[in-house]
């Protein structure tokens, strides 16, 4: 997760708040173009300027900058201070990243317990990666006390967003019967969706379910083909799986599974 990525991902540029100024706007355009062209002093310059007026979104960028160093000497202390005036002022970008500094214990005490808090905030403003660390510090307990319904909750907003990463745990959530009833049919469905978006963790439960039949129809060309590719992206289960599979697979399933594996790796 970057600090930056709504500025500097692929995603256009948020509209910018009834109460900014059109001037704000065109200065905010001008500082992203100088971000984009890597003049970090540039961008710092204006940046800085319509932070001290109050601009909550660079407040935000202008953190981002202190973060990585760009344009100014490294200063995560400084860094932390712009995410809050930004967060306090409710960008949920600004909460996110103040989030994770309170997380990762940079530029602030570690208090995690205000990393959830920060998080709860970002998530409540309809960031899907804030939702989704939401609902892993709530089932794992971690600066929350930990309730399983609240973190499926968030588990599903994020899901609901395509976070793959949720839907693998609402995965684990309905596999493990974790404040709800076992349903191995939709602990299936969630990995079959996380494991098609990449997520290693769901290609492997999802190989083993195909493996065992759990919640879906047994299918060891299935199986061999979702446990290689997890075994791919370094799920070390994914090994103990595939040589159960070894055991059982037939040459027919097994070229099934290789022209499976082929179409996975086509462009």
């Amino acid at each position: 997760m970057r600090f930056l990525d709504r500025l500097i991902g692929k995603r256009r540029e948020e509209p910018a708040a009834p109460s900014v100024a059109t001037g704000d706007d065109a200065a905010m355009a001008r500082a992203r173009q100088a971000f984009d062209s890597k003049d970090y002093a540039a961008a710092w310059v204006i940046w800085r300027d319509l932070a001290e007026r109050g601009v909550p979104r660079a407040q935000s960028n202008l953190a981002g900058l202190y973060s990585y160093g760009w344009g100014v000497p490294r200063d995560e202390a400084v860094a932390a201070a712009w995410f809050r005036r930004a967060a306090e002022a409710g960008d949920a970008i600004a909460q996110q990243n103040l989030a994770l500094m309170y997380y990762e214990g940079r530029g602030t005490d570690g208090d995690l317990a205000e990393a959830a808090r920060w998080y709860e905030r970002a998530a409540a403003g309809g960031l899907a990666d804030a939702q989704n660390m939401l609902s892993w510090m709530y089932l794992e307990g971690v600066g929350v006390a930990r309730d399983c319904g609240v973190s499926k909750r968030w588990a599903e907003a994020a899901a609901a967003q395509g976070d793959a990463s949720a839907r693998c745990r609402l995965g684990q959530i309905h596999h493990n019967a974790w404040g709800v009833a076992r349903d191995a049919a939709q602990a299936a469905h969630w990995f079959r969706l996380a494991a098609a978006q990449g997520d290693a963790d769901a290609q492997m439960m999802l190989g083993a379910a195909f493996h065992l039949g759990l919640g879906i129809a047994r299918d060891q060309a299935q199986a061999l083909r979702w446990l290689t590719l997890a075994a791919g992206r370094g799920n070390e289960l994914a090994a103990g799986f595939l040589r159960r599979v070894e055991t059982v697979i037939t040459p027919e399933e097994r070229a099934a599974a290789q022209s499976l594996l082929a179409a996975d790796a086509a462009p």
